[in-house]
């Protein structure tokens, strides 16, 4: 029977831990949240002012009744939620100003509300609302004694409420116009950054297009030259393999006028894409009109979806090698190979040993390191360096009789700035 009895007890003892656990978990949820909300330490300053509060609650505990303490009580509560609600807390505060004991309360409210509230009527009249709360118990006084006393004593008397309304007030106003001040500045710094940033791009784009302008007017002239020359040698020279020559010498300096072209369009305006050749498409034809003996192993599905830079890139990769195998190499077979390897684009360019035992010299010599000395080493830097801003990485040197350059591109890839 007792068994019987005491269990329903147990029972109710373990919902209410339950539920007390369950409470303090959401009580902890919101704490939390507020803390992140506000920061920590806009946190702590509002513990402190609480706690302050509270010990001024604590010195007037045996002075009033029971219902005075308890709207002392929610006034030093009602602090905590004083940057949510600023002017219901100032409202909250209000009974506890009319006794005359309680002043921190309504102060650290008044001045939250002058701090945070936009609009200067709103804030007037909560001033005016504490004025008067704490000034009700000099009336009360007057109207219990029906004497008022001189003026100097009656001014005497409203400044204490006048101090009290006026004080958080002010300082509210002051600290709302110092941050809206400070944004102000922000933004002002913000703008005058934009500023120096829009006279930075607009001066780098007057000196692409300057550098544009220098090198069509040096480069072009020679390239046009040697077109009319190749074209003429073409149709004058006495042997076949001499006229063959000059309509492959034609079809490189035109080649060579179209990307130079593209590069100043680049140089003028950084936004232009690359109309000319430069993609994995174009791979053929500049194979064709290398006058290198070179075999293709694309390995690229045609499915595949590169970026723009990568693939330019890659046809930069194959040109200068292939340019290093015509000037170093003369005669030397070359291979190229494509693959795409998970993200990654993998180009390869290998050539065996120059035709006839001829030596090989310049940036393919053996024992020489690629692209740090001068001359035509300087296109295998510049590779190094595409590669390097596409995320990637490029190799260069020497493999049994020939030379091998491999590049690994990103398969998407945007070069910083572009």
């Amino acid at each position: 029977m007792s068994a019987a009895v005491s269990r329903p007890g147990c029972v109710h003892r373990v919902q209410r831990v339950r539920r007390f656990r369950v409470f303090r978990r959401v009580w902890q949820v919101r704490v939390f949240r507020q803390v992140r909300r506000v920061g920590t330490g806009s946190a702590l300053a509002d513990g402190a002012l609480v706690a302050a509060a509270g010990a001024e609650l604590l010195t007037v505990v045996g002075e009033v009744g029971p219902l005075t303490l308890a709207g002392y009580v929610l006034a030093v509560g009602a602090l905590a939620v004083r940057r949510r609600r600023p002017l219901l807390v100032v409202l909250a505060t209000v009974p506890a100003a009319m006794t005359g004991y309680l002043w921190l309360a309504p102060m650290f409210a008044l001045g939250t509300a002058a701090r945070l509230v936009r609009s200067g009527a709103l804030v007037g009249g909560a001033a005016a609302a504490v004025f008067v709360a704490a000034a009700a118990p000099l009336a009360y006084e007057i109207q219990r004694t029906g004497r008022a006393g001189s003026p100097a004593v009656l001014a005497a008397g409203l400044l204490g409420p006048a101090l009290l309304a006026a004080g958080p007030t002010l300082l509210g106003r002051v600290a709302r116009s110092r941050r809206a001040l400070a944004e102000r500045l922000t933004e002002a710094r913000a703008a005058l950054a934009r500023e120096h940033r829009l006279a930075e791009e607009r001066a780098a784009v007057a000196e692409r297009a300057r550098l544009a302008r220098e090198m069509h007017d040096i480069v072009s002239h020679h390239v046009s030259r040697i077109a009319v020359e190749a074209g003429a040698l073409s149709v004058t020279a006495a042997t076949p393999e001499a006229r063959r020559a000059g309509v492959r010498i034609g079809r490189i300096s035109s080649l060579a006028m179209t990307e130079l072209r593209d590069t100043l369009g680049v140089l003028r305006d950084r936004e232009t894409a690359v109309s000319g050749p430069g993609s994995l498409a174009d791979l053929p034809s500049l194979i064709a009109g290398s006058g290198v003996d070179a075999s293709v192993t694309d390995r690229v599905p045609a499915s595949a979806e590169l970026g723009a830079e990568t693939e330019y890139a890659a046809y930069r990769t194959v040109q200068e090698a292939l340019t290093n195998i015509v000037r170093h190499a003369p005669g030397a077979r070359a291979e190229v190979v494509l693959a795409l390897r998970d993200d990654v684009l993998l180009v390869e360019v290998t050539n065996g040993p120059p035709a006839g035992g001829a030596p090989v010299t310049g940036a393919l010599a053996p024992g020489k390191r690629p692209g740090l000395g001068e001359g035509p080493g300087l296109g295998l830097v510049g590779l190094r360096e595409r590669a390097a801003l596409l995320g990637g990485s490029l190799e260069a040197g020497p493999v049994c009789d020939g030379f091998l350059v491999r590049a690994r591109l990103p398969r998407s890839a945007t070069a910083p700035g572009g």
